[in-house]
C-alpha cells in the first residue's frame, strides 16, 4: 500500500524501491501472491516513467494465472495494465482488445468494484482515441456514476478528462469547460501528478484544437502545457514529458508575444499564472460538486464541509449492506439520511419508515414482524410484516430507542440471525432487509443502556451516523433562509423578500428545532408577510427558548448574535461594527462569512 501511495503521488524513486523490497522479501519467503502484485507496482512505476518496455516485461509472465479465487483478480489486473502501456502508447485498438477480454470476467467477479470504475474510464480514453466520440461520452458517464458510488477519487478525477475531451468532439464546448473545471477542482484537492499533468496537456490541446468554440485560446494553451510539463518533470515521467515537449515546439511557432515568437522554454510571468491561467475553474468548483452531489442523492441543501464529509462517509457505508444507525436532534433530516442510504445501497425492494414512538407496543410488533390469523383478537387473516414486505430493501425504524425491550431484544435476534417469526406463528422466516435506526438521544444516554438494550446499540454501533444541528452548519442557515423562502413564494404564489437586519435575525437564532423548524418559520413568514413588500426585523418573530448545546456551540452563537447586533447598530458599515466589537475589519468579514451573516 505505501508504494501505491507514493505510485500515486508521483514519488517513483520511492515507489520502485518499496517494489524491490517487496519483490526480495516475497522471495524470500517464497510468496508467490505478494511476489506478483510487487511486480505488478514495479510495472506501474515504469509505465508511468515512460519506460514501456520495462512495464510490459514487468506486466509479461503474470498473465494466465490460475483462475481460482485467489489470482483471478490479479490476472485480470495484469491483462487490464498491459492495455494501459499500449494506451499511453497510443495504440487504442490494443489497449481496448485488452480492456474486453477483462470486462467480463471483471464484471462476473466484482459488480460494483474499483476494478469496473477503472477499466470504463480505460475504455472511454481508447473509444475517444478511435474516434468513437458518442461511446467514449456514454461509457465515461457511467463510469463517473461508479467512481461516485465508490468514492473514488482518483479515478473521478481522471474520468473528467474523457467527459471533457469527449463533450468537445460532439461540439458541446459548454459542457467541456464544466468537465475540465470539475478535473482542476479534484486534481488541486488530490494532488496525483501524473494525471494532473495529463489533464493539463488534454486542456491544452482543446484550447488549441479545432473544437474549442469560443474558448479557444492558443496562449493559455501553451500555459497549460507548461503545467504539464512541470509535474511530468517533477516526477520524472519521461515519456509524457516527451510528448508535452513536442507540443510546445508547436505551440511556439503559432504564438507570439509582442510580435515575436515565444522559446519552447519560456514560463509564464509568475508560478502563480502558470497555476491560474486564464481558464482555470473558480475555487468553490469542487464545494460546488459536492454541494449537488449531496442534494441529488440524500436532499440535502448544504455547502458546510462538516456535513458534506460526513455525508461522503454514509456513502460508504450504504453500500455496506451492515445496519446504521442514525443519532441527532429533532429535525436535522435523519429520514433524509435514511433516504439516501437505501438508493445508494443499490437496494431493489422497498424503502418503509415507521416512527417506533408512535404506535402501541402489540401494534408496532405486528407492523414489523406481521402476524398469522387468530394470533390475537381482531387478527382475521395472515398479515406480513415491514421486515418481509422490504425484502431486498429498505426498514426505517425511526426512534428506535421509544420501543419496548422486549422488542429491542426481537430486533436483536433479526439482525444477528437474519431471521424472525410472525406473531403467533412457529416458522421463522428469513429475508435480506436493511435495517436503519434512528433516534434523538445522545450517545452516552445509549451506551449508558437507560431504557436502550447495550447490545443493541453495540450491534449498530459500528455505523454510527451523528448529525450536525443546524447551528453548527455555518452559512447553511442564510443558504436554507434563501431555498425555503423561494419554495414557499412559489408555493402559495407570492413575492415576499426579506430586509438583510430581517436575514441577519435569523441567522442568527439557535434554532432548536433544527431545519423543520427553519423552514416552518419562513412558510409563516410568506403566508402571513405583505405581498410584494420587504419584511424588516420587527416581522420575524422567534421563540427565544435556547437550544441545548455545548460550550463550544454556545460561545458562537453568542458571537453570532453579537456581530449581528453590532451590524444593525452601526447601520450595516463593516468598520463600525469591527470598532464596537474590538476586532479588525478583515477578521470581522472573515467571521460573517462563516456565519453566513450578509
Amino acid at each position: 500500500m505505501l508504494g501505491i501511495l507514493s505510485w500515486k503521488r508521483g514519488r517513483l524513486n520511492e515507489a520502485e524501491e518499496i517494489a524491490r523490497r517487496c519483490l526480495q522479501e516475497a522471495s524470500n519467503l517464497g510468496h508467490a501472491l505478494y511476489e506478483s502484485y510487487a511486480a505488478l507496482l514495479t510495472g506501474l512505476v515504469c509505465l508511468h516513467g515512460g519506460s514501456y518496455t520495462r512495464a510490459r516485461e514487468s506486466f509479461e509472465g503474470r498473465e494466465g494465472l490460475e483462475e481460482s479465487s485467489r489470482y483471478l483478480r490479479l490476472s485480470l489486473l495484469t491483462t487490464e495494465f498491459m492495455g494501459d502501456v499500449h494506451l499511453e502508447q497510443g495504440q487504442a485498438d490494443r489497449a481496448l482488445k485488452c480492456y474486453e477480454e477483462v470486462w467480463p470476467l471483471a464484471l462476473a467477479l466484482v459488480p460494483k468494484g474499483d476494478i469496473i470504475a477503472e477499466l470504463r474510464r480505460r475504455r472511454a480514453e481508447a473509444m475517444y482515441l478511435l474516434g468513437r466520440h458518442q461511446d467514449a461520452w456514454s461509457e465515461a458517464e457511467a463510469g463517473l456514476k461508479h467512481c461516485r458510488e465508490l468514492g473514488d477519487r482518483y479515478e473521478e478525477a481522471a474520468t473528467y478528462r474523457i467527459l471533457a475531451l469527449s463533450a468537445a468532439a460532439l461540439g458541446r464546448p459548454a459542457e467541456a469547460k464544466k468537465w475540465f473545471d470539475q478535473g482542476f477542482a479534484y486534481y488541486e484537492d488530490i494532488q496525483t501528478p501524473y494525471e494532473w499533468g495529463k489533464l493539463w496537456m488534454a486542456y491544452g490541446d482543446w484550447l488549441r484544437g479545432p473544437h474549442a468554440g469560443e474558448y479557444a485560446d492558443p496562449r493559455s494553451a501553451r500555459d497549460a502545457y507548461l503545467a504539464a510539463r512541470e509535474h511530468f518533470e517533477g516526477m520524472g515521467a519521461m515519456g509524457k514529458l516527451a510528448d508535452v515537449e513536442s507540443r510546445l515546439a508547436e505551440s511556439a511557432e503559432t504564438v507570439s508575444v509582442g510580435g515575436r515568437p515565444n522559446s519552447v522554454d519560456a514560463a509564464p510571468a509568475s508560478l502563480a499564472e502558470l497555476r491560474r491561467p486564464p481558464r482555470r475553474p473558480r475555487g468553490s468548483a469542487e464545494l460546488d460538486r459536492r454541494s449537488a452531489w449531496a442534494r441529488e442523492a440524500f436532499g440535502f441543501v448544504t455547502r458546510s464541509r462538516l456535513l458534506l464529509d460526513l455525508l461522503d462517509d454514509v456513502a460508504k457505508l450504504a453500500r455496506s449492506g451492515a445496519p446504521i444507525l442514525i443519532l441527532g436532534e429533532s429535525g436535522t433530516g435523519k429520514e433524509l439520511v435514511a433516504h439516501g442510504i437505501h438508493k445508494l445501497s443499490g437496494r431493489t425492494g422497498n424503502f418503509m419508515p415507521i416512527n417506533c414512538g408512535a404506535l402501541p407496543r402489540e401494534v408496532i410488533e405486528s407492523e414489523l414482524f406481521g402476524h398469522v390469523i387468530g394470533a390475537f383478537t381482531g387478527a382475521t387473516r395472515d398479515k406480513m410484516g415491514l421486515f418481509e414486505v422490504c425484502n431486498h430493501g429498505t426498514v426505517f425504524l425511526d426512534e428506535i430507542a421509544e420501543m419496548s425491550l422486549d422488542l429491542q431484544s426481537r430486533l436483536l435476534r433479526f439482525l444477528e440471525t437474519g431471521e424472525f417469526r410472525r406473531v403467533g406463528s412457529n416458522k421463522n422466516v428469513a429475508v435480506d432487509t436493511l435495517v436503519i435506526a434512528a433516534t434523538n438521544r445522545d450517545k452516552a444516554t445509549l451506551e449508558g443502556g437507560e431504557r436502550f438494550r447495550a447490545d443493541l446499540y453495540y450491534r449498530l454501533a459500528h455505523a454510527v451516523v451523528v448529525l450536525p444541528p443546524l447551528r453548527r452548519r455555518g452559512e447553511d442557515i442564510d443558504l436554507l433562509i434563501t431555498h425555503f423562502l423561494d419554495e414557499a413564494c412559489q408555493r402559495h404564489g407570492r413575492r415576499i423578500a426579506l430586509s438583510p437586519a430581517a436575514r441577519n435575525r435569523l441567522i442568527a437564532y439557535s434554532w432548536p428545532g433544527n431545519v423543520r423548524q427553519l423552514r416552518s418559520t419562513i412558510n409563516r413568514l410568506v403566508v402571513l408577510g405583505a405581498p410584494d413588500r420587504e419584511i424588516g426585523p420587527e416581522g420575524v418573530q422567534l421563540d427565544e427558548a435556547k437550544a441545548p448545546a455545548s460550550l463550544t456551540e454556545e460561545l458562537e452563537q453568542a458571537e453570532r448574535r453579537s456581530i449581528v447586533d453590532a451590524l444593525a447598530r452601526a447601520g450595516g458599515v463593516r468598520t463600525d461594527a469591527a470598532r464596537v466589537l474590538g476586532m479588525s475589519r478583515t477578521t470581522l468579514i472573515g467571521k460573517m462569512k462563516r456565519y453566513g451573516i450578509q
